[in-house]
């Protein structure tokens, strides 16, 4: 099945490999396994028994951690060349990964990190908000309608507005008329532009406390007037930032 604008896949770079999967395991209770028996520095992760992202030991540690988000493409090389002439950097160009598939890395025209799959396997189908798996991820970005001009363009991707908080502006993109991702003005000065995935819980307040006693930062609370107090954002132990988005049970 192919779900072309969907976030299908996210890896995280991190300056902790054990720290870090200790971590994810407390708060989604995610698994990890080694891609190689002789080496721990890649592990996949596993959400019940299903391979969704890999944890990957950075080897220069000043780079920080920081998620990697793969977006599905109809044509990963035609796509990379694509996002090359409308100002995006090249990282990795278009390879075969094992069991991935066609895969490209690039920094956008404001520096934001993502990749580009075409996997000959299919994508992931879509299914209802699950406890501990992927919503999707959203990009914090300096220039909102620059940055919805180029994923739209690229991707594909129809922009709707949605009325999230008075003071912000946030932007949904589609796909198929199928929401995949958002788009909002970065919120400090002091990050720079990044995709940030989403997981789905059943309870937020339960999440970050796990978050917080297992040495996560909390960078955004939950605040009633910014979709009825169901979305946190918060920063694991090694520096990765990830958001959650609380879903009723009756909506898994």
């Amino acid at each position: 099945m192919e779900l072309t604008g969907k976030f299908v896949w996210f890896d995280l770079y991190t300056t902790d490999i054990v720290q870090a999967t200790r971590f994810y395991d407390a708060v989604f209770n995610w698994s990890f396994e080694r891609t190689d028996p002789e080496s721990g520095k890649v592990k996949n992760i596993l959400f019940d028994h299903e391979r969704i992202g890999n944890v990957i030991e950075r080897k220069d540690k000043a780079k920080g951690s920081q998620w990697l988000s793969f977006i599905s493409v109809r044509n990963t090389d035609a796509l990379f060349n694509q996002a090359l002439d409308s100002g995006a950097t090249k990282l990795i160009a278009p390879k075969d990964m094992p069991d991935r598939g066609r895969v490209a890395v690039v920094l956008d025209p404001q520096e934001a990190l993502f990749a580009l799959v075409t996997s000959p396997l299919g994508d992931p189908a879509d299914v209802k908000p699950t406890n501990g798996y992927w919503l999707g991820a959203e990009l914090w970005t300096h220039d909102v309608d620059a940055a919805i001009q180029f994923y739209a363009t690229l991707v594909g991707y129809t922009a709707q507005s949605l009325p999230v908080h008075e003071q912000v502006r946030y932007t949904q993109l589609l796909a198929n008329a199928i929401p995949r991702c958002g788009v909002v003005s970065i919120p400090w000065e002091d990050v720079s532009p990044q995709w940030v995935p989403y997981v789905a819980v059943l309870d937020i307040q339960e999440t970050l406390a796990r978050v917080e006693a297992h040495g996560g930062r909390i960078l955004i609370r939950p605040q009633m007037d910014i979709k009825s107090g169901r979305v946190a954002i918060f920063k694991d132990p090694t520096g990765g930032i990830l958001g959650i988005q609380e879903f009723q049970p009756e909506e898994f």
